[in-house]
């Protein structure tokens, strides 16, 4: 059954069916001009105990808890991004955005900010947290009814042999 859903977080609004479909739709109004944004969940990942937030926006907007080993593939701008958050050993959040640009595969890393420049002559114009779709309210109120125990939908499954590289070379 798809789901149309207000977002509190922000001003968009999603279509979904989550957890039986892991696509979400969002759209917004900006300008008197329509936008959509689609995301494909990968791995809905967990909450930390102390779960870092998303930077304050200027416009006071709300600010948005970063999951674990989340992992969802957006469009942006005709380009099919993979976008991953990953808590590293000093609680830091490291934000991986992955694409590719005809047979070349590229990635940025960043324990910065969630926003990046893609490709060679484009810019992202939307901020991380939209990039990402941790604004998704649909997501974040999933997580708090499952108390937020790690998810991996259909859509991929684990490679069981691949380990942590500390693993490997200790």
């Amino acid at each position: 059954m798809l789901e149309q859903s207000e977002n509190t977080f922000s001003s968009r609004v999603f279509v979904h069916d989550y957890p039986n479909s892991s696509k979400i739709e969002a759209h917004y109004q900006s300008n008197g001009k329509l936008y959509n944004s689609y995301y494909n969940i990968i791995s809905l990942g967990i909450y930390p105990p102390s779960p870092k937030f998303t930077q304050k926006p200027r416009n006071n907007a709300s600010q948005y808890p970063i999951p674990n080993n989340y992992i969802v593939e957006t469009e942006v701008s005709g380009w099919t991004l993979r976008c991953e958050t990953k808590y590293t050993s000093n609680l830091k959040v490291c934000y991986t955005i992955s694409w590719k640009e005809g047979r070349a595969e590229w990635s940025v890393n960043s324990t910065k900010s969630s926003t990046a420049k893609i490709g060679q002559k484009h810019s992202t114009k939307l901020s991380g947290p939209r990039l990402f779709g941790l604004d998704i309210e649909p997501l974040y109120n999933f997580h708090l009814q499952i108390g937020s125990l790690p998810i991996i939908t259909t859509a991929t499954k684990v490679n069981e042999r691949k380990r942590p590289l500390e693993d490997i070379t200790s």
